[in-house]
Parts: structure tokens; sequence; C-alpha cells
């Protein structure tokens, strides 16, 4: 393995921490899939709880009277 092969390897690393899609590392890289999901496979080992919360779906859940703090404090004034 060459330099230019080992900083793109390096690179790949950096961007799969950093949360960026495998398909854009591969795109940005040129490296295969194959090597970028076992990248990805190895930072999901470490933390088997992150695959769990990616794949939870909070689409369903009523956050808002969570995001609407203003309207609990002016409550609270009153």
């Amino acid at each position: 393995m060459n330099n230019t092969t080992k900083a793109l390897y390096e690179l790949a690393d950096k961007m799969i921490k950093g949360r960026i899609e495998v398909d854009e590392v591969v795109a940005m890289t040129g490296l295969p899939k194959e090597e970028i999901d076992k990248i990805k496979e190895k930072y999901d080992n470490q933390n088997p709880e992150a695959t769990y919360f990616r794949t939870l779906d909070l689409s369903n859940y009523d956050i808002g009277p969570i995001l609407n703090d203003e309207e609990i404090a002016n409550d609270e004034m009153d």
C-alpha cells in the first residue's frame, strides 16, 4: 500500500467517524464500498447503541412542547 492509498483510507476513516454517509465517502475517496463498510462496522461495533439510535424512527413522536420552552416559561410567569 503506497502513501496515497494509505492517506485515502485514513481520510475515509475520519469521514466515517464524523458520520458522513458511506456513499459520500465512496464518491470522495474512490475506495470500494466494501472497504468503507468494513471501516463503518469498526465504529458500529465499538458502540452498538449508536446503531440502534441511528435506525430509530422518531417521526411519530410529538416533541413540539419540548421545543417550545418559551410557552412553558410564559405559563410559569403567570
